[in-house]
């Protein structure tokens, strides 16, 4: 079975895009899109994600100082009593 992005992809044969963020300057942003798989019907199981996680690491990859930042959970603040003088 199918989950997500990748079972409507194939229910209806949507071509799959992946989108890359590039940071130009603080606070400017390009966005580019970039086709991930053409025709999701012909792909196996499992295979609509693995490509999607590859561009992810190749991007991660190259700009390693920046994946963090797009995980709210590592913008949260530890609590009073867990941080030392």
């Amino acid at each position: 079975m199918n989950f997500g992005a990748e079972k409507y992809a194939k229910e209806y044969n949507y071509p799959v895009l992946y989108g890359r963020i590039n940071k130009v300057k603080r606070g400017h942003y390009t966005f580019e899109f970039s086709d991930a798989i053409k025709e999701p019907k012909n792909t196996g199981y499992g295979e609509i994600t693995k490509r999607i996680h590859h561009l992810l690491e190749k991007d991660i990859i190259v700009q390693p100082e920046y994946w963090l930042w797009s995980h709210k959970r590592w913008k949260h603040k530890r609590p009073a009593d867990l941080v030392q003088a």
